[in-house]
């Protein structure tokens, strides 16, 4: 499916964000698109509102939703990697202080361990960049996930009304962006670590909207097409010219809705390579950061090959490693970890339901 793919795009978009610092050619001189990669970010939170609406959102409806089941699938699919990933940092942490190699110890605060392994890091319990950064947007996540049935509700609510709840989600982004804006001098989009569970809160909302509006109204696939082919081109002018946080946070939802028309219209797809790199895309989002910090003073201070820039070439070979590794986390840690966690879940809540 494209929103699959769309998903390991929207990870390599992060990913490219967050390594181009140290490329020896100047990127931004020339274009603000990896620049503007954080709003891969956007594209997960939206596009995650409307996924979990299309699995769950039937079953709410014919009262087989089952909320108990669906944080044990959720936190199956989320926590094994994210605390495989953080151990990992707390093994960097004692070598690194063994050995007496320089080590950034405000980064690894040990204060914010608790907050991190618990998944409510940006929530507002450790407002600083900690431990493995990305995962502040599994924090938010997760939030999202204790909070859905609320979002089921105003679902149900006005299911014969997708414009009107698309138009509530919206206004309250700008209300949380206001909000944002008056504590911290910056947009909803910026909000990360420091309270970035608001981030999720307006985005997810309009993700579930944008279900509410496919089941609503069908597009026929060329109507689809050409209109997906237009905001693409407008959404990679906006990403390039750098506009407004906002807008380019809420050009993400139409590009959603329109790759799901055109999944719909396109029937039944054979899983292939892109599909499978959509499957891994979370390891690839998990584990990006870790290993470039790991990588890059391997090939600096052991190999010497680099010194403070990478060129392209070592670049894309470092790229290929991570998703080589990628896989290898998806297959040997995240999907085995969540088969036996969802096990364990299950029997666990039936075990409690017979007492």
């Amino acid at each position: 499916m494209s929103l699959t793919r769309l998903r390991f795009f929207a990870a390599l978009w992060v990913v490219f964000y967050h390594w181009r610092a140290p490329w020896d050619f100047d990127v931004d001189a020339v274009t603000q698109f990896l620049a503007m990669g954080r709003f891969g970010v956007d594209l997960f939170f939206i596009l995650s509102g409307f996924v979990l609406a299309h699995v769950y959102l039937l079953a709410r409806e014919e009262g087989r939703f089952d909320f108990a089941r669906f944080l044990v699938a959720r936190f199956a699919r989320i926590w094994p990697l994210h605390i495989a990933v953080t151990l990992f940092l707390i093994l960097v942490w004692v070598t690194a202080t063994t050995l007496g190699v320089p080590f950034d110890t405000e980064r690894f605060a040990l204060a914010d361990l608790p907050a991190n392994i618990l998944m409510i890091h940006a929530w507002g319990f450790a407002p600083d960049l900690s431990w493995n950064g990305p995962s502040w947007s599994i924090s938010a996540e997760w939030f999202a996930y204790l909070a859905f049935p609320a979002y089921l509700m105003a679902a149900r609510a006005l299911k014969h009304r997708p414009w009107l709840l698309l138009g509530i989600a919206v206004v309250l982004f700008f209300a949380l962006d206001q909000v944002h804006l008056r504590l911290f001098g910056e947009t909803l989009p910026m909000a990360t670590e420091r309270y970035g569970v608001i981030r999720i809160i307006p985005e997810f909302l309009i993700g579930v909207g944008l279900y509410r509006l496919g089941q609503a109204y069908a597009l026929p696939r060329p109507a689809a097409r050409y209109a997906f082919i237009g905001v693409l081109a407008v959404y990679l002018w906006a990403v390039h010219a750098a506009w407004d946080d906002r807008a380019i946070a809420l050009l993400g939802a139409p590009i959603i809705f329109l790759l799901a028309e055109l999944d719909r219209r396109a029937g039944e797809t054979r899983a292939g390579a892109m599909s499978y790199l959509g499957d891994i895309s979370y390891s690839v989002y998990m584990i990006h950061v870790p290993f470039f910090m790991v990588s890059f003073n391997f090939l600096q201070d052991v190999l010497g090959v680099v010194d403070q820039t990478i060129s392209w070439p070592i670049l894309l070979a470092m790229m290929v490693v991570m998703i080589g590794v990628s896989a290898g986390t998806y297959e040997w840690v995240e999907r085995p970890a969540r088969t036996r966690m969802r096990a364990w879940g299950e029997a666990w809540i039936s075990r409690w339901r017979r007492t």
